[in-house]
């Protein structure tokens, strides 16, 4: 746990940074920085401060959102929303609006201010924002447009407001700290280990029998929950950047034109090897020109260049090779170098030359010609290119054109016709999505929102990546229906089978742990009655891994036996068993003690501290303001 408590420590600016990137690419569709002050109805009202109906709905479809991602990205594909209970999420979402308005006026209070500066610094610098790394502001207005945003400035003002909310919260975590006392008393039992065995009691489905009177009881009572899925079949119409590239004609004289560009800039290399005779302490500069016209003239002679370029060069780094320099390019050397090299023709071998290093005396050992394609060969690149830039454009404004026409017309036709785009329609499909487009899940979660689900309205344009977009609209709506018993009986036999099943290993658990507490029977002649040998473990830390984590956070919140005694308990298990334990020892190392003066140590103990003050303090903001829910 140590390391994880390390893993997890963070500096304020982190904080903030995630604070803010988790708020604007979560809150899709929240325009929360928007107090509505208008005569709409009320959700709540903070200080004066109006949380309107509208907004709460808002957010609630924001955290339904959410919630089914997440459960979604967990493995549960097969998740049916039908079954969050809406009230109870309509409940903690006004909570969260509340407390949240709370903590901006408490920021407020405090004076906190964020500059315009820092503002610029996050937009600029934010991936979702940048085309090939760079700020687009086309790119800009179609993501905020995406999240609900109405304008710019409402997504500065969210951000503004976020950065506040955090400095808030980094005023106490910051300069919260432990006491040596907090800090001996947290590493002692973050270090302890305990022994315990565990004998399990399993929950068995298949030996429970459920009749036919149980079934129609519970459906009866329960006929809510056995409904049909909901399904919509959706209109589309999308818009890929690629599908451009097709409409677009290319001169030949532009194609002509680029590839001798192209050509015109592929260089010849030249493989260059030398002999530098540096001019320093120990050779002036008419000392060294007149050696360096020495060894040219042995090599005119007949001497072998590279045997003198490993006997007299100063370039230590390529003298034991020849003096070779390996093929090379125009830009690469001094220009006195370059225009010497080449001027020569292959195996040549130049007069001295002067750089700021000394003197030179170059030989072009090889000469490799630029490899030209054919025309044919470079066309395909080159029409992507001249093309790229009118795609880019006319995508742009087609997106841009899409948008408004999806917001302004009754339905899709006329944009596909405008567009010269074809409507697609898809087959039936859940909320859970299906496959092509509706797999992705910005789509579904855009077909099942109230304007578009219920009102009939086309939805926002959804960014599926940055090729692409899409607007949707249900063009049937398939509700609920009520499944018959009948229908409904393999789902209601399965969780009674489970419920039945899981209350009955609770009993017979529960029976044991008071047995084996008062005495009236041994825990092996338990585990014999169970068919179950007791698992022993020893000196069992809390970040054990070989263990489950439920299994080990029951253990470790037993308390702690008698000297001469035992503590016995029973958990349930993630699948209705239950977990009888016999904990027997508890100890803490010594050496526990140097965890607590350890630097990172005491930051995130600092740092845990810091977060109970703020909390505190937000509690306290919240029992001062004047809040009422409507």
């Amino acid at each position: 746990m140590l390391q994880k408590m390390r893993d997890n420590a963070q500096s304020w600016v982190a904080k903030v940074i995630v604070g803010v990137i988790v708020l604007i690419f979560a809150l899709t569709g929240w325009e929360s920085i928007s107090r509505f002050t208008s005569d709409e109805a009320k959700a709540a009202e903070v200080n004066g401060t109006v949380i309107s109906k509208v907004e709460l709905e808002q957010a609630v479809a924001l955290q339904r959102r959410q919630l089914i991602q997440q459960l979604r990205q967990m493995g549960n594909d097969n998740f049916d929303p039908s079954m969050i209970d809406d009230n109870l999420l309509r409940t903690s979402v006004l909570d969260s609006l509340v407390e949240r308005a709370v903590l901006l006026q408490g920021a407020e209070e405090a004076n906190i201010r964020i500059s315009e500066q820092m503002i610029d610094q996050l937009i600029l610098g934010t991936p979702d924002f940048q085309v090939d790394g760079q700020f687009d502001a086309n790119r800009f207005d179609i993501v905020i447009r995406n999240m609900g945003l109405a304008s710019r400035m409402a997504f500065r003002d969210l951000v503004r407001q976020e950065l506040k909310i955090a400095q808030l919260r980094n005023a106490f975590e910051a300069t919260a700290f432990a006491t040596p006392t907090e800090l001996t008393t947290l590493a002692r039992l973050e270090s302890q280990t305990r022994d315990f065995a565990v004998i399990e009691v399993k929950a068995e489905h298949e030996d429970i029998t459920i009749s036919e009177d149980e079934i129609q009881e519970y459906y009866a009572a329960n006929q809510e929950q056995f409904m049909t899925t909901e399904k919509v079949v959706l209109e589309t119409l999308t818009l890929s950047r690629n599908d451009f590239f097709d409409q677009i004609e290319v001169d030949e004289a532009a194609v002509q034109s680029l590839y001798e560009r192209e050509v015109g800039n592929l260089a010849e290399q030249r493989r260059a090897a030398h002999i530098l005779v540096e001019v320093g302490e120990d050779e002036n500069d008419a000392q060294a020109l007149e050696r360096a016209r020495e060894i040219h003239d042995r090599i005119e002679a007949g001497a072998n260049f590279a045997d003198l370029a490993e006997e007299f060069s100063g370039d230590t780094g390529t003298a034991n090779r020849g003096g070779d320099l390996g093929f090379t390019v125009r830009g690469s050397f001094d220009p006195e170098f370059e225009d010497a090299l080449f001027a020569l023709e292959e195996g040549e071998v130049s007069d001295p030359v002067r750089t700021s290093f000394g003197y030179h005396l170059i030989k072009l050992t090889d000469l490799q010609a630029p490899d030209v394609p054919a025309l044919d060969d470079m066309r395909e690149s080159l029409e992507e290119e001249l093309k790229a830039e009118v795609v880019e454009r006319r995508f742009v404004e087609a997106t841009q054109e899409l948008a408004n026409l999806a917001y302004e017309a009754p339905d899709l036709q006329g944009p596909a016709q405008a567009l010269g785009v074809e409507l697609e329609t898809t087959d039936p499909v859940e909320r859970s999505g299906g496959e092509g487009l509706t797999a992705n899940p910005r789509v579904m979660m855009a077909a099942f929102e109230e304007d578009v689900l219920v009102d009939g309205l086309n939805s926002p344009l959804i960014e599926l990546d940055a090729d692409t977009v899409v607007v949707v609209r249900v063009k049937e709506h398939q509700r609920p229906t009520q499944l018959t018993v009948e229908e409904a009986s393999a789902e209601i036999t399965d969780l009674l089978q489970y419920r039945k099943a899981t209350e009955k290993a609770e009993a017979t658990a529960a029976q044991a742990v008071e047995q084996m507490r008062a005495d009236e029977v041994q825990p092996q002649a338990v585990a014999e009655s169970l068919g179950q040998s007791w698992q022993k473990h020893e000196a069992v830390s809390r970040s054990s891994s070989d263990l489950t984590p439920a299994l080990l956070r029951n253990v470790f919140s037993m308390p702690r036996p008698d000297s001469d005694g035992m503590t016995y308990g029973h958990f349930r298990q993630p699948d209705g068993g239950r977990w009888i334990v016999q904990l027997g020892g508890v100890a803490t190392p010594e050496e526990a003690l140097s965890e607590a003066n350890s630097p990172m140590f005491q930051r995130f103990i600092a740092g845990q501290t810091g977060e109970q003050d703020f909390s505190a303090v937000q509690q306290t903001l919240q029992a001062d303001a004047e809040i009422e829910l409507f």
